[in-house]
Order: C-alpha cells, then structure tokens, then sequence
C-alpha cells in the first residue's frame, strides 16, 4: 500500500488538453476501458480523481455544484 501523498506518476498535458492516466493510478483506482472518472475539488480545494462506479455524485440544491460521497453507491 502507498504512503499518503506519496507521489504515484505523473502525465504530461498533450496539445489537445488530453492525458494518458498511468498504469499505476489506472490499477489503484481499479479503472477499466471504457469506465468513466470523475474529477472533483475536496474540502481543502485539492483536486481529485475517482473512478465513477466507485462514487456516488449528487447535486447540492444550496448551490451550483455536486456532492461527491466516496463508497457505497
């Protein structure tokens, strides 16, 4: 198991704003071809990357925005 904050990979920016996500990160978050991923901020304005199977998005009728709730669908 990885440390937190332990740098996994990282992936270079292609001309049409298009990335390969690594192998390592692909297998941790246990994405497939053909699976979808989400991007999200967290509390402390972090960008995060989540497989969507995994998650459970829904919208927050106070604001313009989605609650994400890792876990349990």
């Amino acid at each position: 198991m990885k440390e937190k904050n332990e740098l996994l990979a990282s992936a270079k920016l292609t001309s049409k704003g298009q990335i390969t996500i690594p192998k390592i990160v692909r297998e941790t978050l246990n994405i497939e071809e053909g699976d979808s991923v989400i991007f999200y901020l967290d509390e402390k304005n972090n960008i995060k990357i989540s497989n969507r199977k995994d998650c459970k998005v829904s919208p927050d009728n106070d604001k313009e925005q989605v609650v994400v709730k890792r876990g349990s669908k």
